[in-house]
């Protein structure tokens, strides 16, 4: 009732985007289809936790959180969370803006092209920057990037605290 009413209006297009995230939750992740990896190379079953990151190097949004992902990579990562950047290479971009986007950010995680829009139409991502937490082979999460907080990672790892804190 509420989509027959509101239509075309922004809640309207704000609810179908919570939607379409919150419709990947507890589904099969299934496997990693890229067609190249920029740097390194991960399975959606490395560590105790895979963030799947969707991002674009012309994308503002990205440019902002692409250093934050980076961030919780490096506190995280001895711990189990795997993070892996995935791109489609979309409008004006070309494979060496993205790996100059890369070296420009100091993105140390594995990175990979997407083949086709498989992992995006799987994951429903719809626009860029977005994020998909996989734990066991299940979607776990799914949102925008910057609503990933220590809480979830840790609640996700186990609670467990980092080594140089014990």
């Amino acid at each position: 009732e509420f989509k027959k009413k509101y239509a075309g209006t922004k809640a309207s297009r704000y609810l179908k985007r919570v939607f379409s995230e919150l419709d990947v939750v507890g589904k099969d992740a299934g496997q990693m289809d890229v067609s190249m990896w920029f740097q390194g190379n991960a399975s959606m079953s490395d560590g105790s936790a895979t963030m799947l990151v969707f991002w674009e190097e012309w994308c503002p949004h990205c440019k902002r959180e692409v250093p934050k992902i980076e961030a919780t990579h490096n506190k995280y990562k001895d711990r189990g969370l795997n993070v892996v950047g995935l791109t489609k290479v979309t409008r004006s971009s070309t494979d060496e803006k993205v790996t100059s986007f890369m070296q420009e950010k100091g993105v140390t995680y594995p990175v990979a092209k997407e083949d086709g829009d498989n992992l995006s139409k799987r994951f429903g991502v719809r626009g860029v920057p977005a994020a998909a937490i996989v734990q066991a082979g299940k979607v776990v999460w799914r949102g925008h990037p910057a609503r990933i907080n220590d809480g979830m990672i840790e609640k996700l790892l186990g609670n467990s605290a980092p080594a140089e804190a014990q």
